[in-house]
């Protein structure tokens, strides 16, 4: 694979870990921090498949700060798992069709690196 082929599949599947765990992008600790902001923009949108979080994202700019900070918090730790397991959804999700690399994760679980399986123990223990 050339290095503009390997590039592209490397932020695409960045991409999809972190849409992949998006599911996972209202972490208790951002949901109690943002509540008042859910209710005041999102109170019609239906929970599940990061909706909310996409709708929250859509209202940045108008969020209080402590949402705001939550939402950051939730933001990076969804990056760390992305940089943590790009090397696996390269080598067991790169064919799984979009939408899919959760699940993809999941099934290879105990294939996976040490540090991928670490930070998604991380991420799902904080979220």
């Amino acid at each position: 694979m050339n290095n503009a082929r390997w590039f592209e599949v490397g932020a695409a599947c960045m991409a999809a870990v972190t849409l992949a765990w998006s599911s996972f992008a209202m972490a208790e600790g951002a949901k109690a921090a943002c509540a008042g902001d859910i209710q005041k923009y999102c109170a019609n949108v239906p929970e599940g498949g990061g909706a909310i979080a996409k709708c929250l994202r859509a209202h940045r700019t108008d969020l209080t700060p402590d949402c705001q900070k939550g939402m950051q918090a939730v933001s990076s730790q969804l990056k760390e798992v992305a940089m943590a397991c790009e090397d696996d959804v390269h080598r067991y999700c790169a064919g799984s069709a979009p939408g899919t690399t959760k699940e993809c994760l999941k099934t290879h679980f105990r294939e996976l690196s040490r540090p991928c399986k670490r930070d998604l123990f991380e991420a799902k223990r904080s979220m």
